[in-house]
């Protein structure tokens, strides 16, 4: 009879002779694949095969990512009604705080194949540590951080800067984006080398929320410096107490009649001013090479212009010095007279009537001297804006000022703010009527031109609604009602917009007809009506609602900011009422069914929306059957849609978004993710064994890359969409961040549970056999169990990345500050920043790729 073994040494025979993947007996370890015949297979061929089908899979992810999104893009642009405590108003607002969605939902969803593979890899391993999630990871985060920020670089027009807006929250993401890494290399080479103890993997996945926590409050703009993102917009420079005592200033100044919107481009014009003059010595001092000195303590152009407006009493104009005036030229001597300007910039409101100009003469005084002045057009054009005025100034003896005064035009037409200018020439030096004979020099000082603003004051006036509500009573049939739209605080020119209707808790279609169109208010217009059919459908004793909506306002148009909706639109909630007379003809439960079976109606029909989105290249036709000739399909339309058919088939088997609110949607997506990303897990395991490549390079290289190509085309597109940065470079540091916490806290913080509750199994010892001399047996964290993951090749690879991220990101600083912002910019230096951090990725890759062959 054979000796009987014990388990322990039956386990060790198994690690021993465990086959690859890709050998014979391999078809057990993979999750989908392969199968055992597949063993007999040349490896080259399969090899190339693998690399295909997996190829294959990376559109999948394309395709269920963008399912994926469109759930999340659901459920965050869910809104709300709340009660405003100040105006006791109504106000429609989202349920989700932008950089919550964004870090949280936004994030998940362009990380969601790495945190899944990782999970799954946990899972599907027995909780053992395995080598292609963590390093899919970190070299995802390397992609998004130095391909895609790259190619989203070069992206922006030539000539356009996109900058961040949002450095509050950016500085958060981007800070933890670097934490995040510097952590693993605490929790796996200081804290507890090769060791993940429990409190290390709880602290690695709340790291998450804590990031949502800090995040938040940046936004709320609870840290010292900082104010909530969504602020009106304010006067850069000016702190909220400067910029109310300047406001009352103003309105004292020029009187109650003053608009917002005047005072808001008056200060305006002074900020241009003061940021002009600090441009202008900085580009002076720059090109002398010298250190850009410190501001001299003197009285600021504000205070000059208030200074100056009280002296000369032109209750309408606001003139602007430039504190930094040229003083190269040097102070005058008494045999030298200098004529300028006293200022370099004025404003006027078009009302005025007129502007007054100071003309300054410094140093010799004893003398009579003359200069010659005249209007010059710029955007403001004579005879329609201004009156030419040509003429010559006469300083007698002893005198210093001289004012110029030009008429301006009035009219009642609106137009963007204008400017002419007004210059000075051929100064001289007379005695009496007759020219200089004392060989007393005149000069020009360096303000010889100044530019006049005339700011319009022609209103166009607000589009609003009459309120911020509307209940309409249930009609008996379907009936069409006029919804009013006004225009208040002027009435110049034409103005429009878009409008349209949205859903509530009312469906388009089954409680109202939906509808959508153009508004339009001609010259002296202050009403119009906007037609929507409302359905008699039957109800018993409730209301729903839906929204109308302007948007897209047509310059000079705007929307009554303290309507709801604020100043990107205008929204109206329309409350359609139980009629009383009809309340005894319905039973409330048949109308509670027949409400609840109308709506799914509108979601089977979005469903059969989305097979036919599958079926039909581009989608087919739009349903008036006309095709833009410009969306006609081309040869690579065609290729991809065959190529991505089986996947949208598939997919579109989702259920729409219209169903729990986009939620049932987001779970069946995420499902479908984990699946596919179980498959590509097994094809990248197996790709890598038939090409003799390690895990860790399969993962940092194929799979990193291929996880992460949806992130490339939506950050490239947001990155020319976008007026600002934002979404691009924000949407890749949080995605880092998230990656990390969810991707590798959560699976290591369910592995480390398990090996301390379960202990050291047979299992366990056979695995960590060969690694005695590590004394993971009598390690005393190990003594009862725990989860062990070996630095390996890891360590280097969170290294190097953490290295190279950090010059990416102080490359980021360097382009905001001398490019104007993180992307785009002048081509060369965009170009030159682009290759400089694809070589930064190209680096991470070799040195990677290097140490883990090494190992």
């Amino acid at each position: 009879m054979a000796n009987a073994s014990s388990p322990t040494t039956t386990m060790l025979a198994m690690v021993e002779q465990a086959p690859a993947i890709c050998e014979h007996g391999g078809h057990a370890i993979g999750l989908f694949m392969p199968r055992a015949y597949e063993a007999d297979w040349d490896k080259g061929l399969r090899a190339f095969i693998y690399l295909i089908f997996l190829l294959w899979c990376f559109f999948g992810v394309m395709v269920v990512s963008d399912v994926f999104m469109a759930a999340i893009e659901k459920i965050t642009s869910a809104k709300k009604r709340v009660l405003n405590s100040e105006t006791k108003r109504f106000k429609t607002v989202l349920i989700w705080n932008p950089t919550i969605a964004n870090l949280s939902l936004m994030a998940l969803g362009s990380s969601a194949p790495e945190i899944l593979l990782s999970v799954i890899e946990i899972i599907s391993g027995n909780f053992f540590a395995g080598e292609l999630g963590p390093s899919t990871i970190v070299g995802s985060a390397a992609f998004n951080l130095f391909c895609i920020i790259a190619v989203c670089i070069v992206a922006i027009p030539e000539g356009e800067v996109r900058y961040i807006k949002e450095t509050q929250v950016y500085v958060v993401t981007a800070s933890f984006s670097i934490f995040a890494y510097l952590w693993l290399i605490i929790i796996l080479v200081l804290s507890s080398p090769d060791i993940v103890e429990i409190w290390e993997g709880v602290l690695t996945f709340l790291f998450f929320p804590i990031l949502l926590i800090i995040a938040w409050m940046a936004d709320r703009g609870m840290f010292p410096g900082t104010q909530p993102l969504d602020h009106s917009a304010q006067i850069q420079g000016m702190s909220k107490e400067e910029l109310a005592e300047r406001r009352a200033a103003l309105q004292k100044e020029y009187g109650d009649g003053i608009t917002e919107e005047q005072i808001v481009k008056l200060l305006q014009v002074e900020s241009q001013a003061k940021n002009y003059a600090s441009n202008k010595i900085a580009a002076r001092r720059g090109l002398m090479g010298g250190k850009r000195p410190a501001p001299v303590k003197k009285p600021t152009g504000l205070q000059r212009a208030v200074t100056a407006a009280m002296t000369f009493g032109t209750k309408k104009v606001v003139p602007m010095d430039d504190d930094d005036k040229d003083e190269a030229n040097g102070s005058p001597s008494d045999q030298q007279a200098c004529i300028e300007f006293k200022m370099i910039k004025t404003a006027v409101l078009e009302s005025a009537g007129h502007v007054d100009v100071v003309v300054c003469r410094d140093g010799a005084i004893d003398h009579a001297v003359t200069v010659h002045y005249e209007t010059v057009e710029g955007s403001a054009k004579e005879a329609s804006d201004y009156d030419r005025t040509e003429g010559s100034l006469r300083f007698e003896k002893g005198e210093q000022e001289k004012i110029i005064s030009v008429k301006i035009i009035d009219d009642v037409a609106f137009e963007e703010d204008e400017e002419f200018y007004i210059t000075l020439s051929d100064p001289k030096v007379v005695e009496g009527n007759e020219p200089n004979k004392q060989g007393i020099e005149c000069r020009l000082g360096a303000v010889q031109k100044i530019t006049v603003v005339i700011i319009d004051d022609d209103m166009p006036g607000v589009m609003s609604f009459e309120k911020n509500e509307l209940t309409i009573a249930e009609p008996e049939k379907d009936t069409t009602v006029d919804i009013t739209a006004i225009r208040k605080n002027g009435s110049a020119g034409k103005i429009g917009c878009r409008w349209r209707t949205e859903n509530g808790t009312a469906v388009a279609g089954v409680d109202y007809e939906e509808a959508s169109g153009t508004l339009e208010f001609d010259e002296g217009e202050m009403t119009k009506a906007l037609k929507v059919t409302v359905k008699a459908k039957g109800r018993y004793d409730r209301t729903e609602h839906f929204r109308i909506i302007l948007e897209e306002a047509v310059a000079p148009g705007k929307f009554d900011e303290k309507a709801d909706g604020g100043p990107e639109c205008c929204i109206l909630t329309v409350f359609i009422e139980t009629d009383k007379a009809s309340k005894q003809q319905v039973d409330r439960i048949m109308s509670t069914l027949q409400s609840s079976w109308d709506k799914s109606k509108v979601g089977h029909a979005n469903w059969a929306e989305q097979f036919k989105n599958a079926f039909y290249v581009m989608g087919g036709e739009d349903d008036d059957g006309e095709e833009d000739e410009d969306m006609k399909p081309g040869v690579s339309d065609w290729v991809f849609h065959i190529i991505t058919l089986p996947w949208k088939i598939c997919f579109a088997l989702i259920p729409p978004t219209d169903y729990c609110g986009g939620w049932l949607c987001f779970f069946c997506a995420l499902v479908m993710i984990g699946l596919l990303t179980g498959l590509i897990g097994d094809l990248a395991a197996l790709f890598g064994c038939c090409a003799n490549m390690k895990k860790e390079v399969a993962a940092i290289t194929v799979v990193a890359l291929g996880t992460s190509l949806p992130d490339t085309f939506a950050s490239k597109a947001a990155a020319v969409m976008d007026k600002h940065a934002d979404n691009s470079v924000g949407n890749v540091t949080g995605s880092n961040s998230v990656n990390v916490f969810l991707g590798l806290g959560l699976p290591w913080m369910m592995a480390s549970i398990y090996w301390t509750v379960i202990g050291q199994t047979d299992e366990w010892r056979a695995k960590f056999d060969p690694y005695k001399t590590e004394d993971f047996f009598t390690h005393d964290l190990c003594k009862t169990g725990c989860f062990v993951v070996r630095r390996g090749s890891l360590e280097f690879s969170v290294t190097v990345f953490t290295i190279c991220a950090i010059i990416a990101i102080l490359l980021l600083v360097a382009r905001r500050h001398f490019c104007g912002g993180e992307l785009g910019g002048p081509r060369p230096q965009a170009i030159a920043s682009s290759i400089f951090l694809v070589l930064l990725w190209v680096t991470y890759v070799a040195l990677s790729w290097w140490k883990a062959e090494s190992q």
